[in-house]
């Protein structure tokens, strides 16, 4: 049986600096590209490693010869008595001719390195600085997701764009940059890009967040949050993954595109994203105060906004207090109105009832997450949902 891969992480963290930066500098400009751009840069560089231990993904990184250097994360490749197999863009399989785990303690970045051979020309990625990568600059996700009852090679690829939340200094496995996207099992050890298409981070940690309910429970809230381990991790590791710079293909000019503002929100988006931003590092009412903001603009996200004041009020887990705005039912209520296919909202208000000790509400919640999250492919949160249903029972 298929595992794929997803890691968890919590709501609460602390805004710090970063890693040491890499010095070559190419002095050419950056053009910010979109989304689409972004995806065919993308698409020949990201690879499929398959094995029987489950589904992840990669980046061509370093080319010599005919040898191919593919840059993941550990927990993809992590058991060394696994073959692993590389299938490119182009559908062509290839086996890991060497795999160096570079996570060799529990302390240690999630990043692997693994080497393919092949007579087909494939590009390199371009690496970029990832400290530029700060709070509010826009961050794409790729990779190949397990979805739609899709695994191994059936995968299909998938460009997931996203906004950076926060960098603190210290996560546990190097988990430094986070940003709120959409990414499924099976996407772990993808590229994650800057707005120009370079690599600042490898995709690896997603979907849940812990919060104490006003029960006493700690119940695993799905966030939207996620989390790579930033390029400069890597860079620092070189030595280690017996490579050296001049194998990388860099640039590290500032990107053309700057971070969107917090200091002075004037729009929806803004104080939506502040708001986001805010959540990510456990400042819950703050981050209520901007989502209301946000809300009196009327923007046409309003499922997002009330899921997120749902997951601000789990956070604080408190008793209702109507001064302070809805609860965290009311509010994955009003995100279900707005998107009546919204799983998450649907699995994070069974929570809040379970807070309440409404178990029949509770179950036929999660049966509709569970139902929503079978149709859309996601098995792992299928079957989370199950379990959920046989707990309360």
């Amino acid at each position: 049986m298929n595992r794929n891969f997803s890691r968890f992480d919590t709501l609460t963290t602390l805004l710090a600096g970063t890693t040491a930066a890499l010095t070559i500098v190419i002095s050419q400009p950056a053009q910010a590209k979109t989304p689409q751009e972004v995806a065919s840069i993308a698409g020949p560089l990201t690879v499929q490693i398959n094995s029987s231990l489950g589904d992840g993904s990669g980046v061509i990184i370093a080319k010599n010869g005919k040898t191919y250097t593919v840059l993941t994360v550990n927990h993809v490749v992590e058991k060394a008595d696994v073959k692993y197999n590389v299938r490119t863009s182009i559908g062509k399989n290839y086996q890991a001719t060497a795999v160096t785990r570079l996570q060799v303690a529990p302390t240690d970045a999630d990043l692997a390195v693994v080497k393919f051979e092949s007579p087909e020309e494939y590009p390199v990625a371009t690496i970029a600085d990832s400290d530029q990568a700060v709070i509010g600059t826009q961050i794409f996700v790729y990779g190949y997701p397990a979805t739609g009852g899709l695994f191994g090679a059936e995968r299909e690829p998938e460009l997931s764009p996203g906004l950076v939340t926060s960098r603190p200094r210290n996560r546990p496995e190097g988990y430094t940059l986070r940003y709120q996207a959409v990414t499924w099992s099976g996407m772990s050890g993808g590229p994650v890009f800057d707005s120009e298409g370079r690599v600042v981070g490898l995709h690896g940690q997603g979907e849940f967040g812990f919060a104490q309910t006003s029960s006493g429970e700690v119940a695993p809230i799905k966030t939207g949050f996620n989390a790579a381990v930033p390029i400069n991790t890597f860079i620092a590791k070189l030595v280690a993954a017996g490579m050296n710079k001049s194998e990388l293909k860099v640039d590290n000019t500032p990107p053309a595109s700057g971070p969107v503002s917090l200091d002075n929100p004037q729009d929806a988006k803004s104080y939506y994203f502040r708001g986001l931003s805010r959540l990510d590092r456990g400042d819950a009412w703050e981050a209520i105060a901007d989502f209301n903001k946000a809300l009196a603009f009327k923007p046409n996200n309003t499922p997002e906004l009330h899921f997120n004041i749902g997951n601000a009020r789990t956070l604080i887990a408190v008793l209702p207090d109507p001064t302070r705005g809805s609860t965290a039912i009311q509010a994955y209520t009003r995100a279900i109105a707005a998107n009546p296919g919204f799983a998450d909202a649907y699995y994070n208000r069974a929570l809040a009832y379970l807070a309440t000790e409404d178990k029949p509400k509770a179950i036929a919640d999660f049966q509709k997450a569970a139902e929503l999250y079978k149709q859309g492919g996601r098995t792992s949160a299928y079957q989370d949902a199950l379990n959920r249903i046989k707990q309360v029972q």
